[in-house]
């Protein structure tokens, strides 16, 4: 979800009296409401809904792995609508385990993480030479089963298996439970008569039944079926892992990733009438059928996702991610068509990228909108105003493994959703509070040159900025994305390097680098093939030519474009540089390529973040204003583009504030405010215009829902122009068509008159008089308030007149 004040800490000059001084800033219906048609806005920079009722595969542009969807239905929860999560991926990333909410299957945003840190440990911590890269949390479960949301996922480094769980997937704590033992992607799965399993397995699949309360593992059932077991076909080979349950008119089916030598990624399922297979059936033998379901472009693993149609049937969509390196694993929702009791994928099997398939789930015009405006990336202005969630309090013991307490402490900030820090942060060394709209990060220790990939069987060594702590960043999204931030430089130390970078194992960055106590800004590449032993400053230095002392310079604005489409497949990043934000240098020309390191050391998208690390003193700090987003980039040489901004701001004002929640109300006001300050002052760049329309588009689409779902209090208005001794009249009436009394105000650019307690059928009438010889057409407000079902509503219509001309 987009910052609805992102902007707050940026052109602090700017006169707050800017948005006052503007016509539109009283919100007041005039008579060109019919602005407001021109208001279409873009969708996220993550949507693939095309706003025609369709979407393109594969969706959300974005890192989105081992996905595991589940519906909620209507009801089972209090919004009376089928509700869908979505958990995926996150390896070391903190917090983990993210909860997408979509209402569509298209559309999703992040509302929740399962943890905050899925250890206290060194490893998750990125502390004392250990480290948990390609490693962490993998491949996650989530089911829903009497009331109760669970998350069951793997680690390869923290003590194997975990099953959290919790009665509010959206704001509730989760409750965590070590299983004791490594489930390789574990998939929950509950029977018919409410018995819970795990199944696992990479080149077969077993399951173990758990206890009653699900607290622990009551027998194995290793090796259900395997590949072995199916020599021979042509859609059986490689990986053999991934598996996810389902029970479906009386078959149990597995839905499983493969991948056969010489050809790409598919999807194969399995089906049986008995859950155990082989450990049920007479002779012991294996009962579970296969067939080869998807073999498309790579698209496999993941879910099968059902949909509730009105005549009671069920409807049934595969949700598979594909490989799009160095973006990432991108999930696609793909319809299935059944014969025989087997599900085919795509059309007739095909599903081709960038293709185009009818939305499953369609809502209103309102609901629609706003859904496209959701996303899973967003501009920031490090307001620490975002909301407060369960996993932000988690708590941990002092152990003698882990003394500092302080480090895990909560410090009272909180970031947007979209956001993750390399590895758990140290909460000392990190706020949104010491610096009011400001991200402040404090190094709190030396790189040492020392960490290893443990998990890679050379133990090539990390580069600093791997090494780094307190990395924050968000996931990257395709084709193009532009990122911007301002740095206060004003307090880094000798040896300290601060930037903005797009990394994985390799890594592109443009950072201040502060040395015999001066500035310079530089960019640095880091691209395969990798080392095994590094001479991290050298891997670290400068690209030639791309040096430039900042001088005196305090702060610096920054700015990355990342190109994933020239060509597909490899990633190049253009870096600028900026000391007042409107005039921008290139540092050097663009960098790369950065591509998949098939090694699994990091397996995960591409990200872009916001680091600082010192290489020879504590102490050291940077402070970020602000993280601004665009899909334009400057090398594409296109004029500044001001008219989605404007139609944002032009529908704005023809909004009534008496129609909407006060709080809805005021974090539009919030948006609508930085909106209006970067249109009256000077852009320099496409993310300075496109992140506050995105937040405003953001919260007019909220009010729109609002707006179109609360109820209406009937009223017939009219209104005329007419000549009365020779001046012109404008005279509105509104009638009551409500079953009780009440309150009519009637508003016109000539003046307003209120009455109260008109009775049902009866009538508010006034002629105002405009003093002039003629008045052009124009429209008239007529606001209603009144109770109904006990709860007080108001609501506005608007009335047209026609022009007439006295003088004569």
């Amino acid at each position: 979800m987009p910052s609805s004040g992102y902007l707050a800490g940026w052109r602090r000059g700017l006169a707050a009296a800017v948005a006052a001084a503007l016509p539109w800033a009283g919100l007041v219906m005039t008579g060109d409401a019919a602005r407001a048609d021109g208001w279409s806005p873009p969708p996220s920079y993550t949507s693939t809904d095309t706003g025609d009722g369709r979407y393109s595969v594969p969706l959300l542009r974005s890192d989105v792995p081992d996905i595991s969807v589940e519906r909620v239905p209507a009801a089972a929860n209090d919004e009376g609508r089928d509700l869908y999560y979505m958990i995926s991926t996150t390896m070391h990333l903190s917090p983990g385990a993210p909860i997408m909410k979509s209402y569509d299957l298209v559309n999703w945003e992040i509302v929740n993480y399962v943890f905050d840190r899925a250890s206290i440990g060194d490893a998750f911590s990125l502390r004392n030479g250990q480290q948990s890269y390609g490693q962490g949390q993998w491949a996650s479960s989530l089911r829903y089963h009497d009331g109760m949301f669970y998350a069951v996922f793997n680690t390869n480094n923290l003590g194997g298996a975990y099953l959290y769980r919790t009665d509010d997937i959206e704001d509730g704590a989760w409750q965590r439970t070590a299983l004791g033992r490594g489930l390789h992607d574990p998939s929950l799965f509950f029977d018919v008569d409410g018995t819970p399993y795990i199944f696992y397995g990479s080149g077969g699949t077993s399951a173990v039944r758990l206890n009653a309360d699900l607290t622990a593992i009551t027998q194995d059932y290793p090796n259900i079926f395997t590949a072995n077991n199916y020599a021979g076909q042509p859609f059986i080979g490689g990986l053999f892992e991934g598996a996810q349950l389902y029970y479906i008119d009386g078959y149990y089916y597995a839905v499983i990733i493969t991948w056969p030598s010489g050809q790409g990624r598919q999807v194969v399922m399995f089906r049986s009438t008995q859950l155990l297979g082989r450990y049920t059936s007479a002779g012991g033998v294996n009962t579970y059928e296969a067939r080869g379901v998807l073999n498309s472009n790579g698209f496999a693993q993941g879910s099968l996702v059902p949909i509730s149609r009105p005549d009671g049937r069920t409807d049934w969509y595969g949700m598979f991610f594909r490989d799009t390196f160095p973006i990432g694993r991108i999930p696609a929702l793909i319809p299935a068509t059944w014969q025989d009791g087997w599900p085919t994928f795509g059309d007739n099997g095909v599903v081709p990228v960038d293709g185009l398939f009818d939305k499953p789930i369609r809502l209103t015009p309102e609901q629609e909108r706003l859904e496209r405006q959701k996303s899973l990336v967003a501009s920031d202005d490090f307001d620490n105003d975002a909301p407060h969630k369960a996993y932000q309090d988690e708590r941990w013991p002092v152990t003698a493994e882990y003394p500092t307490a302080e480090e895990v402490a909560p410090n009272g900030s909180r970031l947007d959703l979209v956001w993750e820090w390399n590895h758990a942060p140290d909460n000392r060394y990190w706020s949104l509070t010491d610096r009011e709209g400001w991200l402040r990060l404090t190094n709190g220790r030396v790189v040492t040159g020392d960490y290893v990939y443990t998990k890679l069987s050379n133990r090539a060594e990390l580069a600093w900025f791997e090494e780094a702590r307190n990395t924050l960043s968000q996931r990257t999204f395709g084709p193009r994305q532009s990122v911007e931030t301002r740095m206060d430089i004003s307090g880094m130390k000798d040896g300290d390097v601060a930037g903005l970078a797009a990394y994985n194992r390799g890594f592109s960055y443009v950072a201040v680098k502060r040395a015999g106590g001066a500035n310079t800004i530089g960019v640095v590449n880091r691209v395969q093939p990798f080392a095994v032993d590094l001479d991290q400053p050298s891997l670290e230095s400068f690209v030639p030519g791309t040096a430039v002392a900042l001088g005196d310079a305090t702060e610096v604005h920054i700015k990355a474009d990342l190109d994933f489409a020239s060509p597909t497949g490899q990633l190049w990043t253009a870096f600028y540089y900026s000391l007042d934000g409107l005039a921008w240098s290139p540092l050097g020309g663009r960098v790369g390529p950065q591509t998949l390191d098939g090694s699994l050391a990091h397996f995960m998208g591409h990200r872009v973040g916001l680091f600082n690390y010192a290489t020879q003193q504590t102490g050291g700090r940077v402070d970020f204003d602000h993280y601004l987003l665009s899909d334009t980039l400057t090398a594409q040489g296109l004029p500044l583009d001001f008219s989605d901004l404007d139609a944002a701001i032009a529908h704005a004002g023809t909004l009534e504030e008496a129609d909407y929640p006060p709080p809805a109300w005021a974090a539009m006001r919030a948006a609508l405010g930085d909106a209006t300050r970067v249109r009256a002052g000077q852009a320099g760049t496409q993310n300075q215009i496109d992140a506050p329309e995105r937040a405003l588009s953001y919260q007019l689409a909220r009010l729109g829902v609002w707006k179109a779902s609360r109820p209406e209090l009937p009223v017939t208005a009219t209104a005329l122009a007419r000549c009365v001794a020779g001046k012109a009249h404008v005279a509105v009436q509104a009638r009551n068509d409500h079953d009780r009394p009440v309150a009519i105000t009637l508003r016109t650019p000539y003046g307003e008159r209120s009455f109260v307690d008109v009775a049902p059928g009866g009538n508010a009438y006034q002629s105002f008089n405009t003093r002039a010889t003629s008045v052009a057409a124009g429209s008239a407000t007529v606001r209603v308030t009144g109770t109904v079902d006990g709860a007080s509503v108001t609501t506005s219509h608007t009335a047209e007149y026609p022009g007439v001309d006295c003088a004569g």
